[in-house]
């Protein structure tokens, strides 16, 4: 009887596995958010927020909830949603155009910038994800008065789940947010735009990607950057920390500098850059983390490199673009291009999803209004998920993950 019992639990057990997929969230910037079962690769679920670019958010490490920054003009609020119910929770008033909510490694706080100032101030919100009420919102005085473009594109919190970075691209700075106490702790000094981070794995070097080096008048006059900080000595040496050493983008002849986004390989050996260019830009750049000296200058077909996704299993570096359709994959031990893979019509395939198993992954079109499905195996697009509903084509499907990041470029808990 025991084993017929065991055999039953086992049964159960197995039959559960197998049911059980993943889910990859498909934000849209009509604000609409889509949930797509991996393995049936249909749409599961629809949530409206009734918010307006809603285009990129964050799942909590537990994949229970899922936040979204409503990021177009007039929009004032980050979206709660119940990922297991597929409902709104609520939104949340946080500031003028939130930028990207991110999560905190421990799932207590969700904390953002803002695209534009209020009353002459830079507002950074710090939303406690217990309550689904701001904690703390903090507005800090702008010194360049006289810019006028768009404040914030991402922050990144540390590892400690207490500091979150929040870049002003106003002064070329880093605000250093103490989410406990809800105050500045530190600042990091810039010659340009930074626009994202990530850790070292040792946990003792921060490195800042640099849009490009900045004159008095913020117009482009240098290279695209990597800075790297002394992680310890962010607190150390307030309240401006200087990087340590910074490194220039190598871009091909008369291609516009534009650094975009880092991130490091899964062994933690090689940092992977892009130079977007100003939608032009086909430069990949591999950096050794430890020598600090350029290992590989990668020309990726299309144009607008953004970002480098990391795959699970850490063999590929897959870059997608925002002017061509193209996802490059490139071997990241040895630095060389393995496809070019068209991916769907339109141009705008900026995000990349890999399901755990590493057997597929799921890509955006911007301008399809839909998410296209590759087998990583034969590099081939095998489906495509129209997420836009009939008759609402926005050509707004943007971001889409499938669990908690600290750079979203590198899943790290993937939901069950």
């Amino acid at each position: 009887m025991k084993k017929i019992i065991i055999s039953a639990l086992c049964f159960i057990v197995l039959c559960a596995g197998v049911a059980t997929a993943g889910t990859i969230v498909a934000m849209r910037g009509d604000g609409t958010v889509v949930f797509i079962d991996d393995q049936k690769e249909k749409i599961t679920g629809r949530v409206v927020t009734g918010g307006v670019g809603g285009s990129m958010g964050a799942l909590t490490p537990d994949g229970k909830r899922l936040y979204v920054a409503n990021s177009s003009p007039g929009q004032y609020s980050v979206s709660a949603i119940d990922v297991e119910k597929r409902s709104l929770i609520k939104n949340i008033q946080t500031g003028p155009r939130p930028a990207h909510a991110y999560v905190s490694p421990d799932g207590k706080y969700v904390g953002m910038g803002h695209k534009f100032s209020e009353n002459g101030k830079f507002i950074i919100a710090i939303i406690d994800t217990y309550s689904n009420m701001v904690k703390h919102h903090i507005a800090l005085d702008i010194e360049n008065d006289s810019y006028r473009g768009v404040l914030n594109p991402h922050s990144t919190w540390l590892r400690d789940s207490r500091h979150i970075l929040v870049p002003n691209w106003a002064d070329n700075v880093t605000h250093v947010i103490d989410a406990v106490e809800g105050k500045e702790v530190a600042r990091l000094q810039h010659e340009g735009n930074s626009h994202n981070f990530d850790t070292t794995d040792d946990g003792k070097e921060l490195w800042v990607a640099i849009d490009a080096v900045e004159d008095a008048a913020g117009k482009k006059v240098g290279c695209g950057q990597l800075a790297v900080y002394d992680l310890k000595g962010v607190f150390e040496f307030k309240p401006v920390t200087t990087p340590k050493t910074t490194l220039c983008m190598k871009v091909n002849s008369g291609e516009p500098q534009q650094g975009h986004h880092l991130a490091f390989t899964r062994d933690g050996k090689y940092a992977y850059a892009a130079n977007a260019g100003g939608g032009k830009g086909t430069s990949v750049n591999a950096f050794d983390v430890k020598s600090k000296k350029l290992v590989a200058h990668i020309t990726a077909e299309g144009k607008g490199v953004g970002h480098p996704f990391m795959s699970p299993d850490g063999k590929y570096v897959v870059v997608g673009q925002y002017g061509a359709n193209i996802l490059t994959f490139i071997d990241a031990k040895k630095h060389e291009i393995v496809k070019k893979l068209a991916v769907g019509d339109g141009k705008g395939v900026q995000w990349v999803a890999f399901t755990k198993d590493n057997k597929k992954a799921f890509v955006n079109n911007n301008t399809d209004d839909a998410v296209y499905v590759v087998d990583l195996k034969t590099f081939k697009v095998t489906n495509k998920i129209i997420t836009a509903e009939k008759g609402k084509f926005w050509k707004s499907q943007w971001h889409v993950t499938n669990g908690w990041y600290q750079t979203y470029e590198v899943v790290e808990k993937y939901i069950k």
